[in-house]
């Protein structure tokens, strides 16, 4: 009687754990279906941007397409969707009547010019001249001599501040803005604490010297590329350059002082590697870059990439800023 008592608790036990078991694997294979439908419906979050603005590139990011075939290059630039150039004081023997004739029949607005400094300075009438021709809106400082950057000589620097806003009233009087391009070496700390890009600005009005932003330099520097474009917004910076990087470890030198010393195009030394990426290839957050440009007044959204990378030629790099561009809406 009692082994009988015994086996029948035996069976209702066994029972129970394996209708435990059941119920587990049940309950298990729910969850596993809640969580593949979750992941089904989940979808991805798309950047709503709310307008367009005009896409431009700096020619020097194909600077060897148009010394071999000047008309050629821009025809093929104009054929990705992109609506205006911007120049960098070189024509390859092409006249600037010439070269605006090319951009009129192509389509193409010639927005804005780089001019070398010490053009503006020795040859300031001949400047005026030829980007008068080419119908640009805006003339760039687009670098600065070692010897007057900010932090070398504190005289120097303050005198081609003062040089600078010089000139933008010259170019001003004539129809232009002046704008400054800058680099990386502009954000760097002075001994009253002040930053060196900020005290460009602050020796000159805002009608004399706008900003055309390099975001990868500004961002490289280690400074907020949004803040900056909000810190001079409400038209201020009526061009960005949207360039697109990607850096490993930390360089010893500037990346643009090792141009060309790599054969491949990539900027190496001892303590990194750096190299141009087209937009959306490299380690910007290009989507919140381009939103902040829109909200604080930017005009122009300029391609630039100052060499080839990712086993594509300079057009090619180019030509995948572009396909980013219209995946994301902004063409």
């Amino acid at each position: 009687m009692i082994c009988d008592e015994y086996f029948t608790y035996l069976h209702k036990q066994l029972k129970l754990t394996e209708m435990k078991n059941i119920a587990m694997k049940i309950m298990a294979a729910a969850a596993a279906i809640l969580l593949l439908a979750g992941c089904a419906g989940k979808k991805e979050t798309k950047t709503v941007f709310p307008k367009k603005l005009p896409v431009g590139v700096q020619l020097y990011s194909v600077r060897t397409d148009l010394e071999a075939d000047f008309y050629g290059t821009l025809k093929k630039i104009s054929e990705m969707g992109i609506v205006g150039v911007e120049f960098y004081g070189e024509y390859y023997g092409n006249s600037v009547v010439q070269v605006k004739r090319w951009c009129t029949e192509l389509g193409l607005v010639p927005f804005s010019n780089h001019v070398p400094f010490d053009q503006m300075i020795n040859d300031i009438d001949k400047v005026i001249e030829e980007n008068t021709i080419l119908g640009v809106q805006y003339i760039v400082f687009p670098y600065m001599d070692e010897a007057s950057r900010p932090g070398v000589d504190p005289e120097q620097f303050k005198k081609t501040v003062a040089k600078i806003g010089e000139v933008g009233a010259k170019v001003r009087e004539a129809g232009f803005q002046l704008l400054y391009h800058n680099h990386d070496f502009e954000f760097v700390k002075l001994p009253d604490g002040k930053v060196g890009y900020d005290e460009i600005f602050a020796g000159n009005s805002r009608e004399n010297l706008q900003n055309e932003l390099d975001a990868c330099w500004c961002d490289y520097a280690g400074f907020d590329v949004c803040e900056t474009l909000k810190k001079y917004g409400n038209g201020g910076t009526p061009i960005i350059h949207a360039k697109d990087y990607k850096l490993e470890g930390k360089l010893s030198s500037a990346p643009y002082a090792l141009i060309g010393v790599n054969t491949d195009n990539s900027m190496k030394d001892e303590g990194g590697w750096f190299e141009y990426r087209p937009m959306g290839s490299g380690q910007m957050d290009m989507e919140k870059i381009i939103l902040t440009a829109m909200e604080t007044g930017v005009k122009w959204l300029c391609i630039e990439q100052d060499e080839p990378s990712m086993g594509l030629d300079r057009l090619g790099g180019v030509a995948k800023s572009v396909e980013w561009l219209k995946s994301k809406d902004l063409m």
